[in-house]
């Protein structure tokens, strides 16, 4: 059976929900540790109808007046958000009373959220690398008398409840910070041959071929190839290991092997991975296109024009110690996917029109992706890692458009300051005037033969020529002959 684990904040947050509102509910963000735990990393109290509620404080809401598509609005939103290690888990509900007899009603809640959740995902595919998410979590917290229900919930056939354990921790949890910049670049073939191309539908191709492409990559961690088997924890271990090993050979450097030990040292110190460092660095590697395919599948064909992105993904993701490098591998994987997709998704909802003709040269610049930290209660050590979530701003944006969100979605107060902007740089907009010049000078050799001079034009122009040659030749005679007889 799987263990729900909260913190102290936790249990502080839902408390507070049920005072000042008597009954609030939201979506439960959380990391799954291995198969018998799970971390609540967040909850989010959704605040979308808060204006038509407010003067209902005194009427005794429940589960039923929940609005489903509220809540599947800000599901989809907060999944945008989130790390690809983290994912939104479940429901949770907070009252001034209880409602645990309305168990029936939080099923078909969630049947209802989850039913819309796959329409919205047809166009775009899904976020992650693996199974879809199928089993989630409901919690229920009474202020009247303190109680917390907690069930698993699974769908299909209507859905069913089991029993779910959950604890509450003292200890807050602890986090293992991975980064990685993946360097997008690639071109595919437009086989529409509709002279309006519509840019959804080719982005959508975008998406499909690189989770293609991304399903069968490598991930290097420091640039090593780690087992899948092992856990993170003892991978940290044998990496402090191999750290003291370099450390008393470059303490000992006398010769030459010594003396490489400790240029490996410093290198590796100048890239933060040791000295205490608390960011694993990561590589993503794609293989060869070509070694994808069978010899049958590669064809020659014809297209009407092609398909280029280029850029680069910021990834960052929080694991625990308990996950397995298998784990750690796919969460990179899910992240790099989640914010490509969600990048294309939030350019896609701004176009006015999605298609362009076939012949033009069209240039997108997505948002770019910028982090924030949540904040924590209490004190906090040098040495603890806060968790981020991620939001995208499009050229020209201000921070505060991250604040709002993060209110709206997360429910957490954001200072502008602490927003990290500089993870991605705007593009380079050489590349787009490299584009454009491009264009104008195919332009220019196409209407070459208009401004060449006409046949009839450049006749008549030899010919005048030849006259004023013999013109001056028998000017040159006659004043010769003029100058000989005096």
């Amino acid at each position: 059976m799987r263990t729900l684990l909260l913190s102290k904040a936790d249990e502080l947050y839902l408390e507070k929900c049920a005072q000042e509102h008597r009954f609030s509910y939201g979506i439960i963000i959380g990391h799954q540790a291995d198969l018998s735990k799970t971390f609540v990393v967040h909850l989010a109290r959704n605040n979308e109808e808060d204006a038509d509620l407010e003067d209902l404080t005194e009427v005794g809401l429940s589960i039923s007046d929940i609005s489903s598509q509220a809540l599947a609005s800000q599901w989809l939103s907060a999944s945008k958000m989130c790390p690809g290690s983290f994912d939104v888990i479940g429901i949770f509900v907070a009252s001034a009373t209880d409602q645990n007899t309305e168990m029936k009603t939080a099923k078909k809640l969630f049947s209802d959220v989850y039913d819309i959740l796959l329409k919205s995902n047809k166009s775009f595919g899904i976020y992650t690398t693996d199974v879809a998410q199928s089993d989630y979590a409901f919690l229920s917290y009474s202020l009247a008398n303190k109680q917390v229900v907690c069930k698993s919930y699974t769908y299909g056939n209507g859905g069913t409840f089991s029993d779910m354990e959950f604890k509450f921790v003292d200890k807050p949890f602890e986090w293992i910070q991975l980064e990685c910049v993946y360097d997008l670049e690639d071109i595919l073939p437009i086989v529409n041959t509709a002279r309006r191309v519509n840019i959804e539908e080719q982005f959508q191709n975008i998406i499909v071929a690189f989770r293609k492409n991304i399903l069968v990559s490598e991930v290097f961690l420091q640039n090593e190839i780690v087992e899948d088997t092992i856990d993170l924890q003892t991978y940290i271990k044998k990496r402090k290991s191999k750290e003291e090993k370099l450390k008393a050979a470059s303490s000992n450097a006398t010769t030459p092997s010594d003396s490489c030990a400790s240029d490996a040292l410093h290198m590796l110190n100048s890239q933060g991975y040791l000295g205490g460092s608390a960011i694993i660095r990561a590589s993503i590697v794609l293989p060869v296109k070509c070694q994808l395919a069978k010899p049958s599948d590669i064809k020659v064909r014809e297209f009407n024009g092609t398909l280029r992105t280029s850029g680069i993904v910021s990834t960052r993701i929080f694991c625990s110690q308990r996950n397995s490098i298998a784990d750690v591998k796919r969460f990179l994987r899910d992240d790099v996917l989640r914010s490509l997709t969600t990048r294309i998704q939030v350019y896609c909802d701004g176009l006015t029109d999605p298609y362009v003709t076939n012949e033009a040269i069209f240039i997108s610049e997505p948002p770019r992706r910028v982090f924030f930290s949540l904040p924590t209660e209490g004190t906090k050590t040098s040495k603890a890692v806060t968790v981020q979530f991620s939001e995208y701003l499009f050229r020209g944006e201000a921070p505060t458009v991250v604040v709002a969100q993060a209110k709206q979605i997360l429910d957490v107060e954001l200072d502008p300051e602490t927003i990290l902007m500089d993870a991605e740089g705007l593009p380079d907009d050489t590349n787009f005037t490299n584009a454009q010049t491009d264009a104008d000078e195919a332009d220019e050799t196409r209407s070459m033969t208009s401004t060449m001079p006409k046949p009839e034009l450049s006749r008549s122009l030899y010919m005048l020529g030849i006259a004023v040659a013999l013109l001056v030749l028998l000017s040159s005679v006659a004043l010769h002959y003029m100058l000989t007889d005096k």
